[in-house]
């Protein structure tokens, strides 16, 4: 054998090595725990459900979000929540740091086709929080007919039991509630498009804005997480599997055909937070809330 191959040969050992080496010390000593919202924010994280390094708990609501991200000591290594919240909270503990922006809004406006939205009834859902924000900001929601309702589920049923012409829904709800009134014999579509409103009103390049949003507690090794979630590509078909392992209950979702046929309307994509700062700070100036120093790294 020829010195250059020689030499070649043990290149090549010693890089694997090294690979190898790179590898096994970026898994956590012990798992990283994450708390996140169900819907599209923990559909997100469907790259992590199945390692053996990450547990993640899903919560309904804010109540448990909010109490997390007030603390200085959560179990907690990484909290999925609303970005306002996350902003609003940090100087109460300054625990948890925006690291990435994961979802970038899936409300839409569903009715019949042809609807007048300056007289039809609509059930919304949201109150004072982002979907009403949102909607008030990208329409004239002033000369509307709305009602809100306590959750996303009642504004469908108002839909679909005739009390409302047009609903205010998130994806994959959305897309569930027309399937259903096919069923019965109706015909609903989707009017409007709050993310592509947003696009006009804002003049960003992109559909969206950030709704949800990575934040990861300051003392917290979670770059295994992190890298996992920037380079693992999943298909369809390896989304679904994932979904019927991990329970549609658990994941806040109709089932997993309509979740991944959706995927894409809940404009979910990962975003360092430092890249978007630009458009944190505008969608925090719909609740009156300054981007804290500090929150972004």
């Amino acid at each position: 054998m020829s010195v250059r191959k020689i030499i070649s040969l043990a290149l090549s050992l010693v890089l694997s090595v090294s690979l190898v080496a790179c590898s096994s010390s970026n898994e956590p000593q012990e798992p990283i725990k994450i708390l996140s919202p169900t819907g599209a924010p923990a559909l997100s994280l469907l790259s992590l459900y199945e390692n053996e390094n990450v547990e993640i708990e899903t919560v309904e609501g804010t109540d448990v979000l909010t109490a997390e991200l007030s603390k200085k000591d959560s179990e907690y290594d990484i909290i999925v929540a609303p970005t306002n919240l996350g902003a609003k909270l940090y100087s109460q503990a300054e625990a948890f740091n925006l690291e990435a922006v994961l979802t970038w809004g899936n409300l839409y406006l569903v009715g019949p086709e042809g609807s007048d939205l300056t007289s039809a009834s609509i059930a919304a859902f949201g109150e004072k929080a982002v979907p009403q924000l949102v909607f008030q900001y990208v329409m004239d929601t002033a000369n509307m007919n709305v009602t809100y309702y306590a959750s996303v589920q009642e504004a469908q049923q108002a839909l679909l039991t005739g009390q409302s012409e047009v609903a205010l829904l998130a994806q994959p709800v959305a897309a569930a509630t027309i399937a259903k009134a096919k069923e019965q014999g109706k015909e609903l579509s989707v009017l409007e498009d709050l993310q592509a409103l947003w696009k006009e009103k804002t003049g960003i390049d992109e559909d969206g804005y950030p709704q949800a949003s990575l934040f990861v507690r300051a003392d917290a090794n979670v770059d295994y997480a992190l890298d996992l979630l920037q380079d693992t590509e999943l298909s369809e078909d390896e989304m679904k599997e994932i979904i019927d392992k991990v329970g549609v209950d658990k994941l806040g979702v109709p089932n997993a055909e309509i979740a991944v046929n959706t995927y894409s309307k809940q404009n979910i994509r990962y975003e360092a937070a430092s890249d978007v700062k630009d458009q944190i700070e505008e969608f925090l100036n719909l609740f009156n809330i300054e981007l804290p120093e500090g929150l972004i790294k």
